[in-house]
Protein backbone atom coordinates (compact mmCIF):
# COMPACT_ATOMS: atom_id res chain seq x y z
CA UNK A 1 0.00 0.00 0.00
CA UNK A 2 2.91 2.36 0.68
CA UNK A 3 3.87 2.34 -3.01
CA UNK A 4 0.29 3.34 -3.91
CA UNK A 5 0.36 6.22 -1.43
CA UNK A 6 3.67 7.42 -2.90
CA UNK A 7 1.88 7.71 -6.27
CA UNK A 8 -1.35 9.35 -5.15
CA UNK A 9 -0.03 11.68 -2.44
CA UNK A 10 0.59 14.35 -5.10
CA UNK A 11 -2.96 14.06 -6.41
CA UNK A 12 -4.88 17.29 -5.93
CA UNK A 13 -7.47 15.32 -3.96
CA UNK A 14 -4.93 14.89 -1.15
CA UNK A 15 -3.48 18.40 -1.00
CA UNK A 16 -2.52 19.27 2.59
CA UNK A 17 -3.26 15.71 3.77
CA UNK A 18 -0.43 13.64 5.26
CA UNK A 19 0.54 10.18 4.04
CA UNK A 20 -0.70 8.50 7.22
CA UNK A 21 -4.03 10.31 6.78
CA UNK A 22 -4.26 9.14 3.15
CA UNK A 23 -3.72 5.59 4.37
CA UNK A 24 -6.55 6.06 6.84
CA UNK A 25 -8.83 7.42 4.09
CA UNK A 26 -8.14 4.33 1.96
CA UNK A 27 -8.84 2.01 4.87
CA UNK A 28 -11.97 3.78 6.13
CA UNK A 29 -13.53 4.12 2.69
CA UNK A 30 -12.85 0.49 1.70
CA UNK A 31 -11.07 1.66 -1.45
CA UNK A 32 -9.74 -1.17 -3.63
CA UNK A 33 -7.09 -1.63 -6.30
CA UNK A 34 -8.68 -2.94 -9.51
CA UNK A 35 -6.67 -4.28 -12.46
CA UNK A 36 -7.84 -3.93 -16.07
CA UNK A 37 -6.75 -5.68 -19.24
CA UNK A 38 -6.21 -3.78 -22.50
CA UNK A 39 -9.42 -2.30 -23.93
CA UNK A 40 -11.47 -3.35 -20.89
CA UNK A 41 -14.59 -1.34 -20.11
CA UNK A 42 -14.58 0.36 -16.70
CA UNK A 43 -18.05 1.77 -17.24
CA UNK A 44 -20.32 2.37 -20.21
CA UNK A 45 -22.47 5.24 -21.30
CA UNK A 46 -25.68 5.44 -19.23
CA UNK A 47 -24.20 3.39 -16.38
CA UNK A 48 -25.04 4.83 -12.95
CA UNK A 49 -21.78 5.92 -11.35
CA UNK A 50 -21.33 5.59 -7.61
CA UNK A 51 -17.56 5.26 -7.49
CA UNK A 52 -14.57 7.38 -8.41
CA UNK A 53 -11.03 6.29 -9.14
CA UNK A 54 -7.41 7.33 -9.40
CA UNK A 55 -5.21 5.89 -12.15
CA UNK A 56 -2.32 4.00 -10.56
CA UNK A 57 -0.77 2.50 -13.69
CA UNK A 58 -1.43 2.63 -17.44
CA UNK A 59 -3.99 4.79 -19.23
CA UNK A 60 -7.75 5.08 -19.62
CA UNK A 61 -9.69 6.82 -22.39
CA UNK A 62 -12.97 8.66 -21.93
CA UNK A 63 -14.79 7.93 -25.19
CA UNK A 64 -17.88 9.56 -26.63
CA UNK A 65 -19.83 7.42 -29.09
CA UNK A 66 -21.60 9.22 -31.94
CA UNK A 67 -24.88 8.01 -33.46
CA UNK A 68 -22.93 7.14 -36.59
CA UNK A 69 -20.80 4.75 -34.54
CA UNK A 70 -17.70 6.93 -34.70
CA UNK A 71 -15.75 7.23 -31.46
CA UNK A 72 -14.20 10.44 -30.15
CA UNK A 73 -11.73 10.48 -27.28
CA UNK A 74 -12.80 13.17 -24.86
CA UNK A 75 -9.57 12.87 -22.90
CA UNK A 76 -6.88 10.38 -21.91
CA UNK A 77 -6.29 9.68 -18.22
CA UNK A 78 -2.79 8.83 -17.01
CA UNK A 79 -1.14 7.94 -13.70
CA UNK A 80 -2.58 9.92 -10.77
CA UNK A 81 -5.52 11.27 -12.82
CA UNK A 82 -8.95 11.13 -11.22
CA UNK A 83 -12.10 9.84 -12.93
CA UNK A 84 -15.80 9.63 -12.13
CA UNK A 85 -15.74 12.55 -9.70
CA UNK A 86 -18.06 14.78 -11.71
CA UNK A 87 -20.61 11.99 -12.13
CA UNK A 88 -21.00 10.71 -8.59
CA UNK A 89 -22.16 14.11 -7.35
CA UNK A 90 -24.52 14.83 -10.23
CA UNK A 91 -28.29 14.43 -9.89
CA UNK A 92 -28.03 12.93 -13.39
CA UNK A 93 -25.34 10.44 -12.42
CA UNK A 94 -25.50 8.38 -15.62
CA UNK A 95 -22.24 8.32 -17.52
CA UNK A 96 -22.34 10.31 -20.79
CA UNK A 97 -19.40 8.35 -22.17
CA UNK A 98 -17.46 5.09 -21.97
CA UNK A 99 -14.32 4.69 -19.88
CA UNK A 100 -11.99 2.10 -21.43
CA UNK A 101 -8.49 0.99 -20.45
CA UNK A 102 -5.63 1.52 -22.88
CA UNK A 103 -3.14 -1.25 -22.21
CA UNK A 104 -2.93 -3.13 -18.92
CA UNK A 105 -3.89 -0.66 -16.23
CA UNK A 106 -4.71 -0.33 -12.53
CA UNK A 107 -6.86 2.09 -10.59
CA UNK A 108 -7.63 2.80 -6.95
CA UNK A 109 -11.44 2.82 -6.69
CA UNK A 110 -13.27 4.76 -3.96
CA UNK A 111 -17.00 4.51 -3.16
CA UNK A 112 -18.50 7.99 -3.45
CA UNK A 113 -19.67 8.03 0.18
CA UNK A 114 -16.06 8.69 1.19
CA UNK A 115 -17.13 12.34 1.03
CA UNK A 116 -20.13 11.87 3.29
CA UNK A 117 -19.19 9.44 6.05
CA UNK A 118 -16.03 7.68 7.20
CA UNK A 119 -15.99 5.32 10.19
CA UNK A 120 -18.66 7.41 11.88
CA UNK A 121 -15.84 9.68 13.08
CA UNK A 122 -15.27 13.34 12.46
CA UNK A 123 -11.78 13.21 10.94
CA UNK A 124 -9.77 16.42 11.05
CA UNK A 125 -8.76 16.01 7.40
CA UNK A 126 -12.27 15.22 6.11
CA UNK A 127 -13.08 18.87 5.52
CA UNK A 128 -9.81 19.26 3.61
CA UNK A 129 -10.71 16.29 1.41
CA UNK A 130 -14.09 17.85 0.54
CA UNK A 131 -12.51 21.23 -0.18
CA UNK A 132 -9.99 19.59 -2.49
CA UNK A 133 -12.80 17.88 -4.40
CA UNK A 134 -14.57 21.21 -4.95
CA UNK A 135 -11.35 22.63 -6.42
CA UNK A 136 -11.01 19.61 -8.70
CA UNK A 137 -14.56 19.98 -10.01
CA UNK A 138 -13.93 23.66 -10.75
CA UNK A 139 -10.76 22.78 -12.64
CA UNK A 140 -12.72 20.23 -14.70
CA UNK A 141 -14.98 23.00 -15.92
CA UNK A 142 -11.94 24.93 -17.12
CA UNK A 143 -10.59 21.80 -18.86
CA UNK A 144 -13.86 21.28 -20.72
CA UNK A 145 -13.79 24.90 -21.84
CA UNK A 146 -10.30 24.28 -23.23
CA UNK A 147 -11.61 21.22 -25.10
CA UNK A 148 -14.33 23.38 -26.66
CA UNK A 149 -11.66 25.93 -27.60
CA UNK A 150 -9.77 23.23 -29.50
CA UNK A 151 -12.83 21.93 -31.35
CA UNK A 152 -14.00 25.45 -32.20
CA UNK A 153 -10.89 26.05 -34.32
CA UNK A 154 -11.93 26.44 -37.96
CA UNK A 155 -9.20 24.23 -39.43
CA UNK A 156 -7.41 21.04 -38.46
CA UNK A 157 -4.14 22.96 -38.32
CA UNK A 158 -5.79 25.35 -35.89
CA UNK A 159 -6.97 22.49 -33.68
CA UNK A 160 -3.50 20.99 -33.66
CA UNK A 161 -2.00 24.38 -32.80
CA UNK A 162 -4.35 24.91 -29.85
CA UNK A 163 -3.67 21.41 -28.55
CA UNK A 164 0.12 21.73 -28.87
CA UNK A 165 0.09 25.12 -27.14
CA UNK A 166 -1.85 23.56 -24.28
CA UNK A 167 0.90 20.93 -23.87
CA UNK A 168 3.58 23.61 -24.28
CA UNK A 169 2.08 25.63 -21.43
CA UNK A 170 1.58 22.56 -19.26
CA UNK A 171 5.19 21.40 -19.68
CA UNK A 172 6.69 24.89 -19.83
CA UNK A 173 8.97 23.65 -22.59
CA UNK A 174 9.08 23.79 -26.41
CA UNK A 175 9.72 20.01 -26.43
CA UNK A 176 7.29 17.51 -24.95
CA UNK A 177 5.65 14.14 -25.50
CA UNK A 178 2.08 13.84 -26.74
CA UNK A 179 0.33 11.63 -24.14
CA UNK A 180 -1.85 9.94 -26.76
CA UNK A 181 -1.24 7.45 -29.52
CA UNK A 182 -1.77 8.82 -33.03
CA UNK A 183 -5.22 7.24 -33.43
CA UNK A 184 -6.25 8.47 -29.99
CA UNK A 185 -5.16 11.99 -30.87
CA UNK A 186 -7.11 11.81 -34.13
CA UNK A 187 -10.20 10.76 -32.20
CA UNK A 188 -9.61 13.55 -29.68
CA UNK A 189 -9.40 16.16 -32.45
CA UNK A 190 -12.37 14.54 -34.22
CA UNK A 191 -10.52 13.90 -37.50
CA UNK A 192 -9.30 10.89 -39.50
CA UNK A 193 -5.86 9.59 -38.61
CA UNK A 194 -4.43 10.03 -42.16
CA UNK A 195 -5.56 13.67 -42.15
CA UNK A 196 -3.87 14.25 -38.81
CA UNK A 197 -0.62 12.61 -39.91
CA UNK A 198 -0.61 14.59 -43.15
CA UNK A 199 -1.16 17.90 -41.37
CA UNK A 200 1.55 17.21 -38.80
CA UNK A 201 3.91 16.43 -41.68
CA UNK A 202 2.90 19.68 -43.43
CA UNK A 203 3.50 21.69 -40.26
CA UNK A 204 6.93 20.12 -39.99
CA UNK A 205 7.73 20.97 -43.60
CA UNK A 206 6.66 24.56 -42.85
CA UNK A 207 9.18 24.53 -39.97
CA UNK A 208 6.53 25.21 -37.33
CA UNK A 209 7.16 21.99 -35.42
CA UNK A 210 9.41 18.95 -35.46
CA UNK A 211 7.83 15.55 -34.86
CA UNK A 212 9.58 12.32 -33.93
CA UNK A 213 7.22 9.55 -32.92
CA UNK A 214 5.33 10.93 -29.91
CA UNK A 215 7.76 13.78 -29.27
CA UNK A 216 7.05 17.28 -30.59
CA UNK A 217 9.36 20.28 -30.62
CA UNK A 218 7.88 23.70 -31.35
CA UNK A 219 10.31 25.52 -33.65
CA UNK A 220 8.15 28.57 -34.43
CA UNK A 221 6.10 29.48 -31.38
CA UNK A 222 4.77 32.73 -32.79
CA UNK A 223 3.47 31.04 -35.93
CA UNK A 224 1.81 28.36 -33.82
CA UNK A 225 0.08 31.06 -31.78
CA UNK A 226 -1.15 32.71 -34.98
CA UNK A 227 -2.67 29.42 -36.13
CA UNK A 228 -4.38 29.00 -32.77
CA UNK A 229 -6.11 32.40 -32.90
Amino acid sequence: MDDIIKIIKNNQLFDNIREDEIKQIIKCSNAQIVEYENNQVVFRKDDIIKKLGIVIEGQFNLISQKYSGARVIVTTLEQNDLFGEALVFSTLNKAPYDLISSGRSRALIFPYNVFFAMCGQVCAFHKTLIGNMLSILSDKIVMLNNKMHILNAETLRGRIAVYLLTLHNKNNSPMFDIPMKRQELADFLNVKRPSLSRELSNMQQDEIIEVYRSTVKITDLEKLKELAD
